[in-house]
């Protein structure tokens, strides 16, 4: 469907400079020939209110321009259904009446060629024609009960073949030198935006090296005043002046990939729209607005009259308000100049008017303006700017529109809906059916209710039983938010938190996600501790069971649709020593980079171009290379194919292994998909900020070490490695569950705690001979039965070790297999010693405690 769009409104575009024209000649020419063809000209047929209505139906092609925005959308449905009756149908209709007059039949010929003149596509137009005649026939044929032949010529036949295909061609050739244009015009932009993007990452890297020189932000509340050569607060100030800038540098990045994506056709991504206060928003345009002198701030006021939210994205916004200011302080000379932005409210809409006193606009103009490359005249426009503000606006789920006096004043409408509205939510559903979230708890009912509570909101949900099990997961598909309960068989929610946000053999881009992808603490433990051991393993919150349906869509509120930092601060660490091979052929991005680098303890040598990377790593181990990709003599991607051949090399041996990180100006998905074929680890869009580019090092160097904590590949253990995974963490787990006993003691005193522990001490004994006599008897549905038993009392009493144990044990027994290793058994006899052992003490403890 969206394809047909696409091509209604490519076809639209071409036929839009002679629209008004044709349309005109429409209008005026069908009743006009009905006289020539009546009195000076005679025709056997004629037909006034058929040549009434296809003029009546030609009125919009004329007022095309003057359509509201509104109805526009449903333009290319009307265009095609007017065009086929006003030229194919018509001519071919008069022409079947007429008995093939020499007359008519130079008429239809003459209404192809309209045709050609309005259509590009030839399949369009030979459809049309094709069905236009098919239509007429079966109409004559139904009206006169048959189709007269009289003047009918069988030369015409080839006339009119010459003449369709000859006008196809030429509109065809025609069409071609047009999309020639379009497509020089786009590789013109990428060009642009490729050079843009190198002084941009020029900048980030030269701020990173003066945050680097600089000691590290003080807090404006410390206790403590150290001493600098800056003033405390001068030092404040430049870190604040610093981050300010690298905050106007993505949002410059931002904008250009906007722009890029809609001179390319493509929609305004709406991923990242969050809820936005408009006071603040505009506040926050205007001291940002980069303006050429004091007098351009004078002459702006911001009246508040309502203050309202939107859904938005707040870098598009300011783009829009900068734009709208930039238009209106073209004109700052005129005397008694100002610009008044007014925010207020209706009962149904959100409104934001920008207002100025300049020169105004023609009445005749004022639609034209948000047309692309349309530029008033203005020197150094490019006419893009208000186009796309009405794209950006329109994604919004807004209009924009312009009313002005000439000579007196020009206002500017944005029509906001209301954050509650309904526009609004089917945004923010076309929002969420791209989230994907993992839940993770062992009991499937927890897992089911909040499951349904997410697919109300449209979201993809995927589920995990374990810990272990989501940490497989995580390795190979990218969620944007996971649930995980603490308490569970395998791997506690918490020790798989710590897993996933150490990143340990995760691929490098799932790696810097998982860094700061939201993950929600779910769990029946006491507050305090369950917050505790959330902050330690880097959970971002914790909720506490049962987790409603209000609570819930909180949560997707908080994470998907606000500006809230999910980044977490947490101590950077460097591997030091590493050395990194930097091929540039700018001279001053390396000896920027270099000096950024060598302040974390990388060691740095350089190349120019990646045929000196080839000699330089024939010459010298390196742990890592950063590569850029556009260079002279061999670019990066040529040099990436030929460091991973290995066919260059006699001494170098990890050519298939060592991390390669691209560093690219083109952020198209082509030129990701060829860095990826040509071997490329990671790669990073210009400009690259220091936080990112040091993650991204550390994350592949650490990938590249020795495995310390294994991620699991899948929810099964492979019996050779006997000490690794569940073996090796079970053994660091507490024997006793603490929350659970003193639950129980809440429910029936430490006589119910006493009398559970005694009855589990004294059936020990039974249980295990139980066990191993199913086990020699190969008896796998008593053994599965024994050890589902165990799960479920180990797991009601507390007896924690025996209860992750068991239930280990019985993820293999319930699908009628034995457990994957000889260890099992005397792990359990262990486990019952040390239980029983602490079920003693804690019964003397109480004991004590009573006396």
């Amino acid at each position: 469907m969206q394809r047909l769009k696409n091509k209604a409104r490519e076809l639209i575009e071409h036929a839009k400079p002679n629209l008004g024209v044709v349309g005109l000649f429409g209008f005026l020419g069908y009743p006009v020939y009905y006289l020539i063809w009546t009195y000076i000209f005679p025709q056997p047929y004629e037909n006034l209110p058929l040549r009434i209505f296809c003029a009546f139906i030609s009125i919009p092609w004329v007022l095309y321009q003057f359509i509201p925005k509104k109805f526009k959308d449903f333009f290319p449905l009307y265009f095609f259904f007017s065009l086929f009756i006003v030229i194919p149908y018509f001519f071919s209709f008069m022409m079947l009446k007429n008995a093939f007059s020499v007359e008519w039949s130079m008429s239809a010929m003459a209404g192809i060629f309209l045709l050609t003149l309005l259509i590009s596509d030839r399949t369009v137009i030979i459809l049309m024609t094709a069905a236009g005649f098919i239509a007429a026939y079966f109409t004559v044929l139904m009206l006169d009960g048959r189709v007269d032949y009289t003047y009918f010529i069988p030369e015409y036949i080839p006339i009119f073949l010459f003449s369709i295909v000859g006008s196809i061609i030429a509109s065809h050739k025609q069409q071609q030198a047009y999309k020639s244009k379009i497509a020089l015009m786009k590789s013109l932009s990428g060009s642009i935006a490729h050079e843009m993007r190198n002084p941009l990452n020029a900048i980030t890297t030269a701020i990173a090296s003066v945050q680097n020189t600089l000691p590290v932000k003080p807090g404006i509340d410390a206790a403590t005043k150290s001493y600098y050569r800056l003033s405390h607060s001068g030092l404040i100030h430049i870190h604040d002046i610093i981050e300010e800038s690298s905050l106007t540098l993505n949002s410059a990045n931002k904008i250009i990939d906007s722009i890029l994506t809609s001179l390319q056709g493509g929609e305004v991504v709406v991923d990242d729209f969050i809820r936005i206060k408009s006071d603040n928003a505009i506040e926050t345009a205007l001291r940002r607005f980069p303006y050429n002198d004091t007098r351009e701030k004078e002459v702006i006021s911001f009246e508040k009259i309502t203050n309202f939210d939107f859904l938005g994205d707040r870098d598009l916004f300011f783009f829009v308000i900068f734009n709208l200011l930039k238009n209106a302080l073209y004109y700052k000379e005129k005397n008694n100049f100002k610009i008044t932005i007014t925010t207020d409210a209706t009962t149904s809409s959100n409104i934001i008017k920008v207002r100025d006193n300049g020169p105004g606009i023609k009445t005749k103009n004022i639609e034209l303006i948000f047309e692309s490359f349309y530029t008033s005249n203005k020197k150094g426009g490019n006419g893009l700017g208000l186009s796309f503000c009405r794209r950006v606006v329109e994604s919004f789920g807004g209009t924009i529109h312009c009313n002005s006096k000439e000579g007196e004043w020009t206002e500017f409408t944005i029509t906001l809906p209301k954050y509650q509205s309904k526009k609004v939510r089917d945004i923010k559903r076309k929002i969420l059916y791209k989230k994907r979230i993992l839940i993770t708890d062992d009991d499937s009912a927890n897992r089911l209710i909040i499951s349904k509570y997410l697919s109300e909101l449209h979201c993809q949900i995927d589920q995990a039983e374990n810990g272990l099990q989501a940490v497989a997961m995580v390795s190979e598909k990218r969620y944007d938010l996971l649930f995980m309960d603490f308490e569970m068989p395998f791997l506690n929610g918490d020790r798989a938190v710590k897993l996933i946000r150490s990143a340990q053999n995760i691929e490098p881009s799932l790696a810097l996600h998982y860094r700061d992808v939201p993950i929600i603490g779910i769990t029946s433990l006491p507050k305090s501790e369950a917050k505790e051991r959330a902050e330690q393993s880097g959970m971002n919150e914790v909720l506490s069971k049962p987790i409603s349906i209000v609570t819930t869509k909180n949560i997707i509120e908080k994470y998907f649709f606000s500006d809230i930092s999910t980044d977490r601060s947490e101590p950077v660490i460097i591997y030091s020593n590493k050395r990194i091979l930097l091929v540039d052929d700018n001279e001053t991005s390396r000896k920027i980079m270099r000096v950024m680098l060598e302040h974390y303890g990388y060691q740095i040598e350089e190349a120019f171009n990646g045929r000196e990377a080839l000699t330089q790593l024939e010459k010298n181990d390196f742990d890592l290379v950063l590569m850029d990709v556009d260079m002279p003599v061999m670019d990066g991607i040529e040099a990436t194919r030929a460091i991973r051949s290995g066919k260059n090399f006699f001494r170098f041996r990890a050519s298939k292994n060592i991390p390669i990180i691209a560093i690219t100006g083109n952020s198209d998905e082509d030129s990701y998909r060829k860095l990826k074929e040509a071997g490329v680890d990671f790669h990073l869009c210009k400009p690259v900020f220091k936080d990112t580019l040091i993650s991204t090092i550390n994350i592949l160097l650490k990938n590249d070490l020795p495995e310390e904590n294994s991620m699991a590949s899948n929810s099964n253990l492979d019996p050779a490695q006997e000490e690794s995974g569940f073996w090796k963490t079970i053994n660091s787990e507490h024997i006793l569950d603490s929350s659970i006993i003193e639950e129980l003691r809440e429910i029936g005193g430490d006589e119910l705690v006493v009398s559970l522990f005694d009855t589990f001490i004294g059936d020990s004994d039974k249980v295990i001979a139980a066990l191993s006599r199913a086990f020699a008897d190969e008896a796998i549905n008593d053994f599965d039965h024994l050890i589902h038993s165990l799960k479920g009392t180990s797991g009601s009493i507390g007896a924690n070790k025996i209860y992750l144990l068991s239930g280990y044990i019985n993820e293999f027994s319930r699908i009628g297999k034995w457990p994957d290793n000889s260890l099992w058994m005397p792990t359990l006899k262990t486990f019952f010693a040390e239980t029983i052992a602490a079920m003693k003490n804690h019964i003397n403890i109480l004991a004590r405690q009573s006396s």
